[in-house]
């Protein structure tokens, strides 16, 4: 499967110098607490975004060409998703933001639109709701061209927190305590219930390779994955490994 019709805009060589590389850890669940007490002492707690809880829609096709695309593991992926942030007692804010992510190899290219719409009202919304395929146009505009026919699969929750790296002024997040909290029963079958049992840490910047100073995250467990939220919350939906 493939993503070209959603990364067109991606494609052009000349434009790979300017993207940003994404590398993704993977840890158990169960170390946590152990790392957020080490990542302050390597980086600076992000002073402009606190602690808070993502909410994100993952959209897809009637057949699941985006999830293929993970699956098969295609040099170019791309993600189609509606978020909204809310503060660790749940009380989201009032900005909802609908994404295009692509992907070549490990590089990423953005498209978001902000919605006319807040996170309650997001949150208050069945998936199945024919407005959360409404709420896509102001992104198909932007970026111009979506896969066609797409519709929300899951609802996932994580609490995310930001450190800044000031040795390379790249930015480092842990998501943590990701979990399903909705389904759209006309594109999946099976019951959002518990946590996934891993977490994610992301480093954003220019760099290749993790820097010497962050190497110490390796103590934890971490594996180096493209691991993917989506794919991963589908598969505990569906009680399905591959």
């Amino acid at each position: 499967m493939t993503a070209a019709p959603a990364i067109a805009a991606a494609e052009n060589p000349a434009s790979f110098g300017s993207l940003e590389h994404e590398l993704k850890y993977i840890v158990p669940a169960t170390v946590t607490g152990a790392l957020l007490a080490w990542l302050p002492a390597v980086c600076l707690r992000d002073a402009v975004y606190p602690p808070a809880a993502v909410h994100t829609v993952y959209y897809d096709t009637p057949g699941l060409a985006l999830l293929g695309e993970k699956m098969d593991s295609d040099y170019l992926k791309a993600k189609v998703r509606v978020r909204w942030y809310a503060d660790l007692r749940g009380r989201p804010g009032g900005t909802v933001f609908a994404e295009l992510k692509a992907r070549i190899g490990n590089r990423r290219v953005k498209t978001r639109v902000a919605l006319p719409i807040d996170g309650a009202a997001a949150a208050s919304r069945p998936l199945h709701d024919r407005a959360w395929v409404d709420w896509l146009r102001p992104l198909a505009e932007s970026s111009g061209c979506l896969p066609a026919s797409l519709a929300p699969v899951l609802s996932l929750r994580y609490v995310r927190h930001r450190f800044l790296d000031p040795r390379t002024s790249s930015r480092v997040t842990l998501d943590e305590a990701v979990s399903v909290d909705r389904v759209n029963p006309l594109r999946l079958h099976g019951h959002a219930s518990g946590r996934i049992p891993v977490a994610v840490v992301e480093y954003k910047g220019r760099h290749v390779d993790l820097p010497n100073h962050l190497a110490p995250l390796l103590r934890f467990e971490a594996r180096r994955s493209s691991f993917s939220k989506y794919l991963a919350c589908w598969q505990h939906v569906t009680r399905t490994a591959l």
